[in-house]
């Protein structure tokens, strides 16, 4: 399985060694196995807090408290169904939970789903994509979009697409932006646009 070549990194492990992550941990992957979601991604990109982490002087993993764990149910569901049917194939989750510090440090929006344990963002390819892979990164857009204008509405999905390859989606509304957080930027406008404009076509 591709999640399992990810080796996990030695700051991960020196964070899990600790007994009280290491206890939390345990419990979070066995809530999320009762929800058949144990295996959507390598554990340690799950406790990712934010790419800003160390400007932030804030810790690289975080486990939310637990009243607040089911919300990411349906965002890992939304996940798990873009692996499933070849949407992503090549991709690193980077940010998970966020406590508000964090979130406000890292230019996130007080309102940000982040906060409450109902978001992620995910890297398509790599940091440096070479051209082949921007290519890749393009289509993987396209593709993306595609799945939202068509199953968005049911999944309650939120899709954000920024300029970099970094994806964020989340479960709490159908709404889409893009790299100026507004929905006129995102490239799944255009194509929701033009969907309605041949439905049109057709139903006349």
């Amino acid at each position: 399985n591709r999640l399992f070549k990810k080796i996990a990194p030695i700051s991960y492990q020196h964070w899990l060694s600790q007994p009280l992550n290491k206890d939390q941990v345990l419990r979070y992957k066995e809530f999320l196995k009762n929800n058949n979601l144990h295996s959507v991604i390598p554990e340690f990109e799950l406790f990712q807090t934010a790419r800003d982490w160390q400007n932030c002087n804030a810790s690289e993993y975080e486990i939310p408290s637990q009243e607040i764990w089911s919300n990411i149910i349906p965002t890992l569901k939304i996940l798990k169904e873009l692996v499933d049917v070849k949407v992503i194939d090549d991709f690193t989750v980077t940010s998970v939970y966020r406590n508000s510090a964090l979130n406000r440090c890292a230019s996130g929006a007080d309102s940000s789903r982040h906060v409450f344990n109902a978001a992620l963002d995910f890297r398509i390819g790599s940091e440096q994509p070479t051209p082949e892979e921007s290519g890749v990164i393009q289509q993987t857009k396209t593709k993306l979009c595609q799945f939202w204008v068509e199953k968005g509405v049911t999944l309650n999905m939120g899709l954000g697409i920024y300029t970099s390859g970094q994806i964020h989606i989340d479960s709490a509304g159908y709404r889409t932006w893009g790299p100026d957080h507004k929905s006129t930027s995102s490239p799944c406008i255009t194509q929701l646009l033009s969907n309605q404009n041949n439905k049109g076509t057709r139903d006349e």
